[in-house]
């Protein structure tokens, strides 16, 4: 039997460790839900308040937030991509924003519409927004519908 030797092993796990120490705290999305819950600085469920189609943003209003820093009463989101979303958003659907950083700055993971979405914020708006950049498959995460995931965030507030 012939043996390895372990030099190219030792590399891979230290590659791996310096990147994982050096990484900054961005938002995992292909974790379990409860996962993504926990590595995030904010959850907040919101209603849809107003859609405007022209510029496609939607205004909103916060409803409760799970955990963290409140994201605002009121914030706005942009869907600048995928553009055909907005078709999809109506006045009284619920939006889930959860929040985190990467590499210094606030990024937000949102499902709306039953949509996952990657955003960014808009530091120099008066009122709290977000900018979406692109959808995101996270379904590995949770694939069912915006409604849903309201409720199973809740139950990750207070477990029973």
């Amino acid at each position: 039997m012939r043996l390895l030797h372990p030099a190219p092993l030792l590399l891979a796990v230290a590659l791996l460790v310096v990147s994982a120490a050096t990484a900054p705290a961005l938002i995992n999305i292909n974790l379990p839900i409860a996962k993504i819950y926990e590595s995030v600085k904010a959850v907040a469920v919101a209603s849809v308040v107003s859609v405007n189609p022209e510029n496609r943003v939607i205004e909103l209003k916060t409803s409760e937030q799970l955990k963290g820093a409140p994201v605002g009463e009121t914030f706005r989101v942009q869907i600048a991509a995928p553009a055909e979303l907005i078709a999809k958003i109506a006045t009284g659907q619920p939006l889930v924003i959860m929040v985190g950083e990467d590499l210094g700055k606030p990024v937000a993971l949102i499902h709306v519409a039953d949509t996952w979405l990657l955003a960014e914020a808009l530091p120099a708006a008066t009122t709290p927004a977000w900018r979406v950049l692109q959808a995101h498959d996270a379904k590995r995460s949770f694939s069912g519908t915006t409604a849903e995931l309201v409720k199973v965030l809740a139950g990750l507030k207070s477990p029973k």
